[in-house]
């Protein structure tokens, strides 16, 4: 997985909510840094990414894509969109390997109690499913972006277009089947 998804994540949690000087993240304690000498990680395959998306009731679930990413950040993931009249649910489930280029920016700010409110919406940490989260929401546009970390190693990033809220990405980050992330 590229450090990009992980930086995208965050600059679009960022754009929908606003930016300012009044926003200042709580700190958060930095992870243990890996050693050279740990063991290569096999990747979760293809297949078993796949078979973690859930049918969504009430939401039709498109055609799942899946792909692996190059080294020396070896990942792989899927990705698919729901649809509910004009309302969209885009999902991706990645796993990184645990490549701290990858998880480092959503590792730092998800589950935090960072929280912010602007006149268009919010940016904050959380948690779905016990997992630490962060969650941005866009009250004018009816946008918004939920990334869920599991196991310092996956990401589920939920995108939310025309939604009344963010009840729907919650829903369907909850709804990924967690126990084939392993």
């Amino acid at each position: 997985m590229r450090r990009a998804f992980a930086v995208a994540a965050m600059a679009t949690v960022m754009v929908a909510c606003g930016s300012g000087p009044e926003a200042t993240p709580a700190p958060v304690p930095a992870p243990p840094a890996q050693t050279p000498s740990a063991p290569a990680v096999t990747l979760v395959s293809l297949q078993d990414l796949r078979a973690s998306v859930p049918q969504f009731s009430g939401w039709t679930r498109g055609e799942i894509t899946a792909q692996e990413g190059p080294a020396p950040s070896r990942s792989t993931h899927v990705q698919v969109t729901f649809t509910r009249g004009t309302e969209t649910l885009s999902l991706e489930i990645a796993d990184t390997g645990g490549d701290e280029r990858s998880i480092e920016s959503l590792e730092h700010m998800a589950g935090s109690s960072t929280s912010r409110t602007v006149g268009n919406g919010y940016f904050k940490g959380t948690t779905v499913a016990t997992f630490p989260a962060v969650e941005s929401w866009n009250t004018v546009d009816k946008l918004g972006e939920l990334s869920v970390l599991i196991r310092r190693r996956f990401i589920i990033n939920v995108a939310g277009a025309g939604l009344p809220d963010a009840a729907p990405m919650r829903a369907l980050a909850e709804a990924v089947d967690t126990s084939r992330l392993r």
